[in-house]
Protein backbone atom coordinates (compact mmCIF):
# COMPACT_ATOMS: atom_id res chain seq x y z
CA UNK A 1 0.00 0.00 0.00
CA UNK A 2 1.16 3.54 -0.70
CA UNK A 3 2.43 5.77 2.05
CA UNK A 4 0.08 8.35 3.54
CA UNK A 5 0.23 11.72 1.81
CA UNK A 6 -1.59 14.62 3.41
CA UNK A 7 -3.61 16.37 0.72
CA UNK A 8 -3.17 19.79 2.34
CA UNK A 9 0.58 19.45 2.95
CA UNK A 10 1.39 22.47 0.77
CA UNK A 11 -1.08 24.63 2.65
CA UNK A 12 0.30 23.42 5.98
CA UNK A 13 3.84 24.25 4.87
CA UNK A 14 2.73 27.70 3.72
CA UNK A 15 1.07 28.34 7.07
CA UNK A 16 4.22 27.26 8.91
CA UNK A 17 6.32 29.67 6.86
CA UNK A 18 3.78 32.45 7.33
CA UNK A 19 3.79 31.83 11.07
CA UNK A 20 7.60 32.01 11.17
CA UNK A 21 7.57 35.32 9.30
CA UNK A 22 5.00 36.75 11.72
CA UNK A 23 7.08 35.52 14.63
CA UNK A 24 10.19 37.25 13.27
CA UNK A 25 8.24 40.48 12.72
CA UNK A 26 6.85 40.31 16.25
CA UNK A 27 10.31 39.72 17.73
CA UNK A 28 11.71 42.67 15.75
CA UNK A 29 8.96 44.93 17.07
CA UNK A 30 9.58 43.78 20.64
CA UNK A 31 13.30 44.47 20.22
CA UNK A 32 12.51 47.97 18.98
CA UNK A 33 10.23 48.55 21.99
CA UNK A 34 13.01 47.46 24.31
CA UNK A 35 15.41 49.77 22.50
CA UNK A 36 13.06 52.70 23.06
CA UNK A 37 12.71 51.78 26.73
CA UNK A 38 16.49 51.73 27.11
CA UNK A 39 16.73 55.12 25.39
CA UNK A 40 14.11 56.59 27.69
CA UNK A 41 15.86 55.26 30.79
CA UNK A 42 19.19 56.60 29.57
CA UNK A 43 17.76 60.08 28.99
CA UNK A 44 15.98 60.13 32.34
CA UNK A 45 19.19 59.09 34.09
CA UNK A 46 21.05 61.85 32.26
CA UNK A 47 18.38 64.36 33.28
CA UNK A 48 18.59 63.22 36.90
CA UNK A 49 22.37 63.61 36.86
CA UNK A 50 22.08 67.12 35.39
CA UNK A 51 19.50 68.14 37.98
CA UNK A 52 22.01 67.32 40.71
CA UNK A 53 24.59 69.68 39.20
CA UNK A 54 24.14 73.27 40.30
CA UNK A 55 25.28 76.01 37.98
CA UNK A 56 26.42 79.29 39.47
CA UNK A 57 26.03 81.63 36.52
CA UNK A 58 22.80 82.67 34.88
CA UNK A 59 24.09 81.85 31.40
CA UNK A 60 25.06 78.29 32.38
CA UNK A 61 21.72 77.85 34.16
CA UNK A 62 19.88 78.88 30.98
CA UNK A 63 21.95 76.47 28.89
CA UNK A 64 21.27 73.70 31.38
CA UNK A 65 17.54 74.49 31.40
CA UNK A 66 17.36 74.43 27.57
CA UNK A 67 19.25 71.15 27.53
CA UNK A 68 16.85 69.67 30.10
CA UNK A 69 13.88 70.84 28.01
CA UNK A 70 15.47 69.16 24.99
CA UNK A 71 15.81 65.95 26.98
CA UNK A 72 12.14 66.19 28.01
CA UNK A 73 11.10 66.62 24.38
CA UNK A 74 13.23 63.68 23.30
CA UNK A 75 11.76 61.52 26.09
CA UNK A 76 8.26 62.48 24.94
CA UNK A 77 9.09 61.53 21.35
CA UNK A 78 10.58 58.22 22.47
CA UNK A 79 7.54 57.46 24.63
CA UNK A 80 5.19 58.16 21.71
CA UNK A 81 7.27 55.94 19.44
CA UNK A 82 7.31 53.27 22.14
CA UNK A 83 3.51 53.37 22.42
CA UNK A 84 3.13 53.02 18.65
CA UNK A 85 5.55 50.10 18.60
CA UNK A 86 3.78 48.43 21.52
CA UNK A 87 0.47 48.79 19.70
CA UNK A 88 1.97 47.35 16.52
CA UNK A 89 3.55 44.47 18.45
CA UNK A 90 0.21 43.65 20.12
CA UNK A 91 -1.46 43.55 16.71
CA UNK A 92 1.36 41.36 15.38
CA UNK A 93 1.03 39.07 18.41
CA UNK A 94 -2.69 38.61 17.68
CA UNK A 95 -1.85 37.79 14.06
CA UNK A 96 0.78 35.31 15.25
CA UNK A 97 -1.66 33.60 17.61
CA UNK A 98 -4.22 33.32 14.80
CA UNK A 99 -1.58 31.86 12.47
CA UNK A 100 -0.58 29.33 15.15
CA UNK A 101 -4.20 28.29 15.59
CA UNK A 102 -4.65 27.85 11.84
CA UNK A 103 -1.48 25.74 11.66
CA UNK A 104 -2.57 23.59 14.60
CA UNK A 105 -5.94 22.94 12.98
CA UNK A 106 -4.22 21.59 9.88
CA UNK A 107 -1.76 19.54 11.95
CA UNK A 108 -4.63 17.94 13.87
CA UNK A 109 -6.42 17.22 10.61
CA UNK A 110 -3.25 15.62 9.26
CA UNK A 111 -2.90 13.47 12.39
CA UNK A 112 -6.55 12.43 12.16
CA UNK A 113 -6.30 11.53 8.48
CA UNK A 114 -3.02 9.66 9.06
CA UNK A 115 -4.68 7.66 11.86
CA UNK A 116 -7.65 6.85 9.62
CA UNK A 117 -5.26 5.81 6.86
CA UNK A 118 -3.31 3.50 9.19
CA UNK A 119 -6.58 1.95 10.36
CA UNK A 120 -7.66 1.41 6.76
CA UNK A 121 -4.32 -0.22 5.93
CA UNK A 122 -4.62 -2.54 8.94
CA UNK A 123 -8.14 -3.52 7.91
CA UNK A 124 -7.02 -4.24 4.35
CA UNK A 125 -4.06 -6.28 5.59
CA UNK A 126 -6.33 -8.21 7.94
CA UNK A 127 -8.78 -8.83 5.09
CA UNK A 128 -5.93 -10.17 2.94
CA UNK A 129 -4.74 -12.42 5.77
CA UNK A 130 -8.29 -13.69 6.33
CA UNK A 131 -8.67 -14.37 2.61
CA UNK A 132 -5.37 -16.27 2.53
CA UNK A 133 -6.41 -18.30 5.58
CA UNK A 134 -9.75 -19.14 3.94
CA UNK A 135 -7.98 -20.24 0.74
CA UNK A 136 -5.67 -22.50 2.72
CA UNK A 137 -8.66 -24.08 4.51
CA UNK A 138 -10.48 -24.67 1.21
CA UNK A 139 -7.35 -26.14 -0.34
CA UNK A 140 -6.97 -28.69 2.48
Amino acid sequence: MKRFKFALANILEYRKQSEQELKQQYLRLRAEVQGKEVGIRRLLDEKKDLMEVTEHTVGRMQVQRRYLLGIDQEVTLLKNAELELKSASEIKLKELIKAQQERKVLEKLEEKQAGEYRLLVKRQEQAQLDEMANRNRKAI
